[in-house]
């Protein structure tokens, strides 16, 4: 087997073909640039897209229908379940927003009870805070058939 050397005394035989190489990709370039800039081209290509668009618009919907079916079958979320999923995490993010906002209010409010409190009470009561009273349900009665059982036990 003979090899070919290349050296810096020795010409570079592929040389020649990369030259023709790279003038005629300098011609086509030229050429092409020429043709995608002219009416007649954008006129074509915007007729094979609504050709396109006409063929493929009635296969849409049962193609979509497929592959949801597939996905489902193959227990894989679809683009609609992770909108749906986007959605409820924005939901509980606004909700978490909000939740902090009405928390930084009480908290200024109760720093103003407490500022309040501080200035007109003795020492020893600064460090207690009043808890508002909750009113408290009576108990439930019991029900009239328990009160009947109740009432014959004692006539006994």
């Amino acid at each position: 087997m003979s090899t070919v050397e290349t050296g810096p005394n020795q010409p570079d035989p592929m040389e020649k073909m990369r030259e023709l190489r790279d003038a005629y990709l300098d011609t086509w370039s030229k050429y092409l640039i020429e043709t995608v800039n002219t009416e007649a081209y954008a006129q074509a290509s915007g007729a094979a897209l609504n050709g396109y668009l006409n063929v493929a618009v009635p296969l849409k919907e049962p193609m979509e229908q497929a592959l949801l079916r597939t996905l489902e079958q193959l227990h894989i979320p679809s683009s609609s379940d992770f909108a749906g999923l986007a959605g409820r995490m924005t939901n509980i993010e606004m909700q978490l927003d909000n939740m902090d906002a009405k928390l930084d209010r009480l908290e200024k409010l109760l720093a103003g009870v407490q500022a309040g409190q501080a200035s007109s009470k003795p020492a020893q009561a600064r460090t207690r805070v009043a808890a508002p009273r909750v009113a408290r349900k009576p108990a439930p009665r019991a029900t009239t058939a328990k009160a009947g059982r109740g009432k014959a036990r004692k006539g006994k």
